[in-house]
Order: structure tokens, then C-alpha cells, then sequence
């Protein structure tokens, strides 16, 4: 993705329109609107991402933001999560500066196969709502969020407890 693709501009854009595309962008995903927590992380990430391309739009010197390679190694690590490799999954992942939609989709998946469903549920909650649009996102919540439930059904009773 290029700085103008970022700021959602096109490349004739003038520099009151970056500004503007900046400022609203800015609004949106100043860190300090979320939580503590994966969300926060994700929002440094993106603002850091913001304010390159800002700055590579003003001075003229837009260049992609993003390795095209990225896609490639996301598409690797579907391939290990795949193939039940989730330590090299994981390992693969951490090895990401940017940490957009599919990743925290991807680092959701391996966290469900290795039973860590509650950190699980976060990872895959940043992902539907970085895209709401992607119906694989928000099936793979709903997956994860049902098993959670199954599983809280199953252990409360043995201590005496409901859920309420």
C-alpha cells in the first residue's frame, strides 16, 4: 500500500487535502482513543503508518509503505497454521512490524489451536473490527466466542457457579 492509498488520497491530491485526509485519519486512530492492549498496539502501528505517508505526500517522496512481501508471508503463514505448524505460525508472526487485520486474524488462529481461547477472542476481535467488512473475520470471532462459551458452561457448574 503507497502513502496516498493510506491516506486515501489520490496522487494530484493538493496539500490542504492531505492535510485534511491526515487530520481525519488522525481523529481516528490517535492511540490514546483505546484501551490498554492488543487495540492500542495496533492503533501505534497504524498512526505510525498515518504519519509516514503524511509526511512522504508533503514532500513529495510517496513510496509503498508496506513490503510487498508481507502478503506472501501472511499467505506462508496460513500455509504453517495449515499445515499444524503453529510454534513456526507464530514465530513467523512475531517477526511482522506492521500488524494489520489479517495479522491479528492469523495470531488469533494460532492462539484458538494452541488453547489460549481468551487471548484468542482479543486478537480475532481486533481483526473484525480493523475490517468489519470480512465475513472470514467475523465467522472466526463468532467460532472462537461460541467455544468460549461452551467451555465456561462446562466449568462453572463444577464450582458451584452460574452464568449470569
Amino acid at each position: 500500500m503507497n502513502a496516498y492509498e493510506v491516506l486515501n488520497i489520490s496522487p494530484a491530491a493538493t496539500r490542504d487535502e492531505i492535510r485534511n485526509a491526515y487530520r481525519a485519519l488522525a481523529r481516528r486512530w490517535h492511540p490514546d482513543r483505546f484501551m490498554e492492549g492488543p487495540e492500542r498496539d495496533w492503533a501505534n502501528d497504524k498512526m505510525a503508518q498515518i504519519n509516514a505517508a503524511y509526511h512522504a505526500c508533503l514532500n513529495g517522496t510517496a513510496a509503498p509503505m508496506i513490503a510487498e512481501d508481507d502478503e506472501t508471508r501472511l499467505a506462508r503463514v496460513q500455509q504453517l497454521i495449515d499445515c499444524g505448524d503453529y510454534c513456526a505460525a507464530r514465530k513467523m508472526l512475531m517477526g511482522f512490524a506492521t500488524r494489520c487485520a489479517e495479522w491479528n486474524y492469523l495470531f488469533g488462529a494460532v492462539l484458538m489451536h494452541t488453547n489460549d481461547r481468551a487471548k484468542a477472542l482479543i486478537y480475532l476481535k481486533v481483526a473484525a473490527n480493523q475490517n468489519p467488512a470480512c465475513t472470514k473475520y467475523a465467522a472466526a470471532l463468532k467460532e472462537a466466542a461460541g467455544q468460549e462459551e461452551a467451555r465456561a458452561r462446562r466449568i462453572l457448574p463444577r464450582f458451584g457457579l452460574r452464568r449470569g
